[in-house]
């Protein structure tokens, strides 16, 4: 499998302030991939260039093949966003919400029909698809924006703190349709979370930051290995000796 991400170098300033310094590494295609640390590290702030909604102060990165400088709206053609404050019309039913965003997203209307009524089953919404979003739960609203983030069929998939605020019966319900899209489907997913657990479970590959820097990355064996954790640590622990905090 090759590369669907490739980050060379990729920097972000804000005046002084450094949001994002240097960056790199590489993404294959299939991986789940975690993008972890504190907030204010510089995770988002990697998304949204990847996204190609901010430009970068230095260095480059390619999504799918496109440069993010040079290509932007090619390079984010083929990759789905979820963040953690979906933006849903409350007013509209969930089949309505997309609907309107396969319409926005020039997806013929034939196809559109039967890609919202798989994309309903697929996060478990199909009894729900005619109730309107402003009664929903969270982690029903989560789960829409996944469909949301779908309806273009992008390979490339990015979820920006997916769970946070969800139960735990929603958190097991959105990761298995994140294992479905990856090992099923074979879609690229990034994601962020506070959650290490859900982060030990999915992921093949993590990057740590912190002050805007990688400064970790790889599996998770890898990882203990390099800090010479034991197995039966958790791996919140080895999250914390990797950031120094103890």
């Amino acid at each position: 499998m090759g590369n669907v991400i490739e980050i060379k170098g990729l920097t972000k300033k804000y005046g002084d302030l450094v949001a994002v310094d240097n960056v790199t590494y590489d993404i294959a295609e299939g991986q789940i991939f975690g993008l972890l640390g504190p907030n204010g590290c510089g995770k988002t702030t990697t998304i949204l260039m990847l996204m190609g909604l901010i430009a970068p102060s230095a260095g480059t990165a390619s999504v799918n093949g496109r440069d993010i400088i040079k290509e932007p709206l090619e390079a984010r053609r083929n990759v789905g966003l979820l963040t953690d404050n979906v933006g849903l019309y409350d007013n509209m039913t969930a089949k309505q919400n997309l609907g309107f965003f396969a319409e926005l997203a020039d997806v013929k209307d034939a196809e559109a029909s039967s890609r919202i009524d798989n994309l309903l089953h697929l996060v478990g919404l199909a009894d729900k698809q005619n109730i309107k979003v402003g009664t929903m739960s969270r982690g029903m609203r989560q789960r829409l924006g996944i469909a949301q983030s779908l309806v273009r069929d992008p390979r490339i998939l990015i979820f920006d703190e997916p769970t946070l605020g969800i139960d735990p019966e929603g958190t097991k319900e959105l990761r298995e349709i994140i294992k479905l899209l990856a090992r099923e489907q074979g879609r690229t997913i990034v994601f962020t979370s506070h959650l290490l657990s859900e982060v030990n479970r999915l992921c093949d590959r993590v990057a740590i930051m912190r002050t805007g820097q990688v400064i970790a990355i790889g599996s998770i064996p890898e990882l203990r290995r390099q800090i010479g954790a034991k197995e039966a640590e958790e791996f919140e622990e080895v999250f914390l000796r990797i950031q120094g905090v103890v």
